[in-house]
C-alpha cells in the first residue's frame, strides 16, 4: 500500500513539474537566432526586472525619423552575477550599441549577443 501511494506521488509531482519546465520558451521561438543586427542609439528606458533585463532604446532611421527597439537579455541575477550589472547599468540618455537577434515577427526587437556603451566597452562578458 504504501509503494503504491509512493508511486502516486511520484506521478503526480512529475506531472505538475513537467508542465512547469515546458512553460519556459527558448530564444529561438521569437527571435531568428540565424540573423544577427547590430544598432546604435540612445536608451529611452532601462528595466533591471525578472524573467528578463530589458533595454529600450531610440534608433535614427535614414529616413530621418526613429524608431525605440526592445532589446532582450538573460536575468537580473545572472547579470548581476557575471557581469556586475545593477538598475544603474543604464539610464535614459546613455548612448549604446547592441547586437542581437531580430523578433521574427518584424516587431523592432533584438535578443541581445552583445552590448557595448557609449565609449566602446563591452557589457557582457560573463556569458
Amino acid at each position: 500500500m504504501k509503494r503504491g501511494l509512493h508511486t502516486v506521488w511520484l506521478a503526480a509531482a512529475a506531472a505538475v513539474t513537467s508542465g512547469l519546465a515546458l512553460a519556459h520558451h527558448g530564444a529561438a521561438v521569437v527571435y531568428d537566432l540565424s540573423q544577427h543586427l547590430t544598432m546604435s542609439g540612445t536608451v529611452t528606458d532601462f528595466q533591471f526586472v525578472n524573467p528578463h533585463v530589458l533595454i529600450f532604446f531610440e534608433v535614427a532611421n535614414d529616413d530621418g525619423s526613429s524608431t525605440v527597439w526592445s532589446a532582450g537579455l538573460t536575468s537580473p541575477n545572472r547579470l548581476a552575477r557575471s557581469d556586475g550589472w545593477t538598475r544603474t547599468t543604464f539610464e535614459p540618455g546613455d548612448a549604446v550599441t547592441i547586437t542581437g537577434s531580430p523578433a521574427r515577427s518584424g516587431a523592432p526587437s533584438l535578443w541581445v549577443d552583445a552590448v557595448l556603451d557609449g565609449d566602446g566597452n563591452s557589457l557582457l562578458g560573463g556569458e
